[in-house]
């Protein structure tokens, strides 16, 4: 469960008003699966069963179908969700901490989201899974956003051709500023594809928003295609955050 009430509401608070107002029992009537769970300690001894993903499974089933659009709407049923999926949830914010420094809320935005509107007609089985699946998706594709079709879309670490965001978390973290021309050529020196650098510098500062064919041209000027570009572009983005934090210390 989400202990931080800042994240869906307090835990202690949903579940006293579950309990108080025997809502578990309430939604037994329309949902079967949950008969027999008259309060959220049966709920969470089910929930905590070993060995017993099926019955988790059906249980949640039933908690998305009363919380979805085309179900029941229950907004109780939806926050009940969300904090049995917090670990789901805790999860997915350190696998892509780096997209978002708020990442933790647009995961929990986007699964509710996901909740909402999933098509429990058609997918009725392995809910948890389908619903990590979606929702990280969907994060990816807002905060990473890719398509060999629309360049303009694709992720741009910086905006303006300054490349000295590609280690802004890095150097954050250890509180100092990168020379990003040293940590280039330290990169460079340290084994990181110098063409594939050049490549990078190039789209970056052939960037601009208002001219959407800039990384075709960049791609045609290095005799190659845009997929391609995109692919060691992204290659040494990542090469170049996970060696910030070796420079920093190389250079302290």
């Amino acid at each position: 469960m989400f202990h931080d009430p800042t994240i869906v509401g307090s835990w202690p608070a949903l579940a006293a008003r579950l309990d108080d107002d025997a809502i578990l029992v309430r939604w037994a009537a329309n949902e079967t699966a949950l008969i027999g769970l008259s309060s959220v300690h049966d709920l969470l001894a089910v929930w905590a069963e070993e060995g017993v993903d099926d019955h988790r499974d059906v249980v949640l089933a039933a908690l998305v179908r009363l919380a979805a659009v085309d179900g029941g709407r229950d907004d109780d049923a939806l926050l009940l969700t969300l904090h049995l999926l917090s670990g789901l949830v805790r999860t997915m914010a350190r696998q892509l901490a780096d997209l978002n420094p708020d990442i933790l809320a647009v995961v929990v935005g986007e699964l509710a989201c996901q909740i909402r509107r999933y098509p429990w007609r058609r997918r009725p089985r392995a809910i948890a899974a389908n619903l990590r699946a979606e929702t990280r998706r969907a994060v990816l594709a807002e905060l990473r956003p890719s398509s060999r079709y629309h360049p303009d879309r694709i992720e741009i670490p910086t905006a303006t051709g300054d490349i000295t965001r590609i280690a802004t978390a890095s150097a954050d973290e250890e509180g100092e500023d990168l020379d990003v021309v040293d940590l280039l050529q330290w990169a460079v020196r340290s084994g990181v594809d110098a063409e594939d650098v050049a490549l990078l510098i190039a789209t970056e500062c052939s960037r601009d928003r208002q001219h959407r064919c800039a990384d075709q041209k960049v791609a045609a000027a290095h005799g190659i295609t845009t997929r391609t570009l995109y692919r060691r572009r992204n290659r040494t983005l990542t090469a170049l955050r996970g060696m910030a934090a070796q420079y920093l210390a190389a250079v302290a």
